[in-house]
Order: structure tokens, then sequence, then C-alpha cells
């Protein structure tokens, strides 16, 4: 995997690609709504939630997403 641009963003945008799931939480976990709706899309399968902070997107170089 080669980034050509800021880190932050084209590392999400390439786990993405790789069937990643971006999922709106909060410091306590993701929104349940949205746990449900994945699991009916993908069932139960292992991974791995991976939590970050709007403050990492604060790089000067990514926009803060909304």
């Amino acid at each position: 995997m080669e980034i050509e641009g800021h880190p932050t963003q084209d590392l999400i945008e390439e786990l993405e690609r790789r069937g990643g799931l971006r999922i709106e939480g909060t410091s306590l976990g993701p929104h349940v709504e949205t746990v449900r709706l994945i699991g009916e899309r993908v069932g139960e399968v292992p991974g791995t939630w991976l939590f970050l902070p709007r403050e990492t997107f604060a790089t000067g170089f990514d926009e803060i997403p909304h």
C-alpha cells in the first residue's frame, strides 16, 4: 500500500477500499443502530473496531469529517 496524500485520510480511504466500514459513534462506541445495520449487511464476522477522535484529522491537511 502506497499512500500519496496525507496519511490520516489516505489510510482510512485505503481501508475502506479493502472492505472497511466508516461508522459514526463516540468514545463509548459506535451508534447502536448503525451496528445493527452492519450486522444485517455483513453478518457476524471477526474484525477490529478503531476509534479515531475528530482531533485525529486536525492536521491542517485533512478536512475534519462531519
